[in-house]
């Protein structure tokens, strides 16, 4: 057993097992409150992070996590099933159940690579009927299934997740064609990935139900280098060395550079939005805390050992006193997210995983998360393909975006061109208010041009009309009757009432023109309707500029025939406004 870990880490993974553990019914299945099933690719995750706990935590707690690891694992291999006549042998309910929520390479992935780390975790302390067992089922999926999977799914984070399986289960017998499919499909999955680092979440080549998938998605992102890590080196390959260092090293750094001082991500880098009640979520930092802690101690660069302890502490805080995860906290315009708390507590077996780089990095940086800085300090990372800039100085990080992929409610980030967030750094209050599907927003320019147009309404509708009745199924099963008959006329409100309006915002134009400087930001924009095209005679010049004192906002409307009710929302927060009622508008956040 390895030394005993700060109990500060320890005790969030603990609740979280708990919770899952209190869904258990008579043969031992966790069944999802919501969706009345068993996730069996999340019970994989639960196994794991009871195995990790049985490792780490207090000798008194060790023996019911490595009872309950086992139960789980068995769990798995009771619900691996032959796919009919075929030789493919997949966990189910997988894409069998639409309930779900999941599909077999993703359950797979997690399966597999679960059975395989139980093997290994327990050892002789497994029974041989388990031992056996547990291994057999993780080498027969991925002889079957995870080889041929990891080579033609259309979303990367899918592919890279059944890398994991295919990878772990390659540990437990020396087979060349899960190797070489695993080196395969790393090259598939760099192959995609945009040059600054980031990657689509569904590539358009690879097809993606709308252009908006295309779009980085801040929720997906980290678990590209995360699994991709974890993979190579599970099959005997450095991550720091070429051909793998390079992509995992960018993707690595762009996931930092979505993380903030207080802990949370820029949220609204989203392809899918939908998936969200609020402009940020906390339910993938269990990923980045994995992918930076790792990252860490591959590459040795100390922002990525601070953003995953902000990122741990962050998705603690969000856990109920029951240790059932929450998305994001209540507030003004949020609603309930589309996944289910079950979901997120067995994701946590990622932190749990990356126990020992945490526990070592949370050491070196207490007691303070943000490092004192000495002198002046201005920072301007641009990230071109996503077109996200992130600046820093000694009092604020402020992210500001400029093009983004055409959008629709469903798909693709809702906000662009402009601010996207602002952070104090010393005490991580947020300076910016944003809500998603608002018109007058913080910090924008809002007005009308023409009327409204029920074609541009219906483009950006008709299809997500169809994916609005499954939300009303998955919202009925869950006995949330309100959201579910919500679902066909938020559509209708949103899409064809949203996109058809006449309103326009600085906030929707989604192909700015950006100049980038060492202290900021400069965007040749203009406001626009949700679909982001812009009404003739719409120009905006915004400058956003990080001095050592916080960021400085200068904004001019140069014309304006085309646009009636002409507004603009100051930031609450802000300081030394100047240039009320005109088209120019200067401020400070700091």
């Amino acid at each position: 057993m390895s030394a005993e870990l700060p109990e500060a880490l320890l005790e969030p993974l603990r609740r979280a097992l708990a919770w899952l553990a209190s869904l258990r019914d008579a043969q031992g299945r966790i069944v999802c409150p919501e969706h009345k099933i068993e996730h069996t690719g999340k019970s994989a995750g639960a196994a794991v992070l009871a195995a990790r706990l049985s490792l780490h935590d207090r000798p008194e707690h060790r023996e019911r996590h490595r009872a309950f690891a086992i139960e789980q694992g068995r769990r798995l291999v009771a619900n691996l099933h032959r796919e009919g006549t075929s030789e493919c042998h997949t966990f189910w309910p997988g894409r069998h159940d639409k309930y779900n929520s999941s599909n077999a390479i993703i359950d797979g992935g997690a399966c597999s690579a679960a059975l395989a780390e139980l093997v290994e975790i327990f050892g002789d302390e497994l029974a041989e009927a388990d031992r056996t067992a547990f291994r057999a089922a993780s080498l027969l999926h991925a002889r079957t299934y995870l080889r041929y999977a990891v080579l033609d799914k259309g979303v990367p984070a899918q592919r890279a997740w059944g890398l994991t399986g295919l990878a772990a289960a390659s540990r437990l017998a020396a087979d060349s064609e899960l190797e070489r499919a695993a080196i395969e499909a790393f090259g598939a999955i760099e192959a995609v990935q945009n040059g600054d680092g980031s990657f689509p979440y569904h590539p358009r080549h690879w097809g993606a139900p709308s252009v908006g998938a295309s779009d980085a998605s801040s929720f997906y992102h980290s678990r590209i280098p995360a699994f991709l890590m974890y993979s190579l080196e599970r099959l005997g390959r450095d991550p720091t060395r070429e051909p793998f260092a390079r992509s995992i090293r960018a993707a690595l750094d762009f996931t930092e550079a979505l993380h903030g001082p207080d802990g949370l991500k820029v949220g609204l880098v989203e392809a899918k939005p939908w998936y969200w009640g609020a402009e940020y979520e906390v339910a993938s930092h269990v990923f980045d805390v994995y992918a930076l802690s790792r990252g860490w101690k591959l590459f040795g660069e100390p922002r990525f050992a601070r953003a995953a302890v902000r990122a741990a502490r962050t998705w603690s805080a969000h856990l109920l006193p029951s240790g059932e995860p929450r998305s994001h906290l209540p507030g003004q315009g949020r609603t309930k997210s589309y996944q289910c708390p079950v979901f997120w507590a067995c994701h946590s077996e990622w932190i749990a995983r990356a126990l020992p780089e945490l526990a070592e990095a949370q050491a070196r940086l207490e007691p303070d998360v943000v490092e004192p800085t000495r002198g002046l300090e201005i920072s301007v990372r641009w990230y071109q393909d996503a077109a996200l800039a992130r600046l820093e100085d000694n009092c604020v990080v402020a992210w500001v975006r400029a093009g983004r992929p055409t959008s629709t409610i469903h798909y693709g980030s809702p906000h662009g061109s402009g601010l996207l967030r602002v952070v104090r750094k010393s005490d991580g209050a947020s300076l910016l208010e944003r809500q998603r599907w608002r018109c007058d927003q913080e910090g924008e320019w809002a007005a009308r041009a023409g009327r409204f147009a029920l074609a541009r309404g219906w483009r950006a509708s008709a299809t997500e009309l169809r994916f609005s009745l499954w939300l009303l199924r998955n919202h009925w099963r869950g006995g949330r009757w309100a959201l579910a008959l919500m679902a066909p006329l938020d559509v209708i409100w949103r899409g064809l009432c949203g996109f058809g309006s006449s309103e326009v915002s600085s906030a929707f134009h989604s192909s700015p023109i950006a100049r980038i400087d060492s202290s900021g930001v400069a965007l040749a924009s203009a406001l626009a309707w949700r679909s982001g095209s812009a009404p003739a005679g719409s120009r905006l010049v915004r400058r956003f500029e990080v001095d050592g004192a916080g960021l400085t906002v200068s904004e001019r409307c140069e014309t304006a025939e085309a646009l009636r009710s002409l507004r603009y929302c100051w930031p609450l927060a802000a300081s030394e406004r100047r240039g009320e009622g005109s088209a120019e508008r200067t401020y400070r956040l700091c």
